[in-house]
């Protein structure tokens, strides 16, 4: 027995095969209709959606200079000059003032990057030991508010004491000084000669607030006293006097005249100068050559005459040494220059030399 849902399914049959012939019709007369239609291009077939790509940003590439920066060269000390132990109150502007150098010379030859940072106990090379300074007479006391004050008592620098007390130095060429000089213009300084007579003005420090001093060369053997003057708008004053005696002959006590030259052989040594024979090879030393020189050149400066090498040595490690054949009526003076590896040229003492 059939239920009445079974005839209305055999009922709409009929419809729905209708419905087909008619689409199937319909797509038929489209086609026809297109026969002369460019065909229509199918899209790609594409699973999943194209990611939205983001613009790529270029950075410009990093310039590197040409010219690399200097690499730091190793320093050496100069250690052919003696050991001073800094002591307190001690300055690297008043250890080169007392030693006969500069700051920078000091500096270089001890490797300091900084020359403020010295302390006490440090070991400096130097070009000489600094003599203890003795005080002298004391200054001339003035009442004006606002005079000049010296630093120290006027000194020269370097002198020792000898026997009797006196002090003396073997160097012709000295630094007559009276340290930082404070509320004055400039200081004057002043010389009475082995001959005696008035002082003469030997020149002037316009610059005393970092170190009043003056670099004196002795014409002759002999005693002489040394005097400074400081002045300003108010008033002037004058320091203590100090007397020194120049020996070209004179050896320091346990000690040896450094930075000399030696020759040999020699007919005799007086006041500072050598007589040689004339035509014979003499050999110049230099005992206190920095070791650390590239070389060393030996320049005779005649009387009268422009300087020029008479010998170099290129390994001074033990000492300068030239062998030079004395030109006949030589006068005038030999000096050591050492040539070091940042340039910087240190002299021997001249030597004056007459050949006979």
């Amino acid at each position: 027995m059939h239920t009445p849902i079974t005839r209305n399914r055999r009922a709409a049959l009929p419809l729905v095969c209708l419905l087909l012939a008619t689409l199937a019709c319909s797509l038929s007369m489209g086609d026809q209709a297109d026969d002369n239609a460019p065909p229509v291009q199918s899209p790609a077939f594409s699973p999943f959606p194209t990611p939205f790509a983001w613009p790529t940003v270029t950075f410009p590439p990093t310039l590197i200079p040409t010219t690399a920066a200097p690499l730091p060269t190793a320093c050496t000390r100069y250690t052919a000059w003696p050991l001073y132990t800094v002591v307190a109150g001690d300055t690297l502007g008043n250890i080169a003032q007392r030693t006969g150098t500069t700051t920078q010379q000091l500096a270089a030859a001890n490797c300091l990057a900084d020359s403020n940072l010295i302390y006490v106990g440090q070991q400096l090379y130097v070009p000489l030991i600094p003599a203890t300074n003795t005080p002298g007479p004391t200054a001339t006391l003035t009442t004006a508010p606002n005079a000049p004050v010296f630093g120290q008592a006027i000194t020269v620098s370097q002198h020792w004491r000898d026997s009797a007390g006196q002090a003396v130095t073997y160097y012709q060429t000295v630094r007559v000084s009276v340290g930082e000089v404070t509320n004055a213009d400039s200081v004057s300084f002043f010389v009475s000669g082995a001959t005696g007579g008035a002082a003469a003005y030997i020149g002037q420090d316009r610059d005393p607030w970092d170190g009043a001093f003056i670099d004196y060369t002795f014409p002759a053997p002999g005693t002489y006293t040394f005097q400074a003057a400081a002045e300003n708008e108010f008033t002037r004053v004058n320091s203590g006097t100090f007397s020194v005696r120049y020996d070209p002959s004179f050896v320091p006590p346990g000690a040896h005249q450094y930075n000399t030259l030696a020759f040999a052989p020699a007919v005799s040594t007086s006041g500072g100068w050598t007589t040689l024979r004339a035509g014979t090879a003499v050999t110049i030393t230099w005992p206190d050559a920095p070791g650390g020189a590239t070389r060393v050149d030996f320049n005779l400066t005649p009387t009268g005459g422009a300087a020029r090498i008479i010998g170099s040595d290129a390994n001074p490690l033990d000492g300068a040494t030239i062998t030079w054949t004395v030109p006949a009526g030589t006068t005038g003076q030999v000096q050591g220059r050492a040539i070091m590896p940042n340039g910087q040229v240190i002299s021997s003492d001249a030597a004056g030399v007459i050949a006979q």
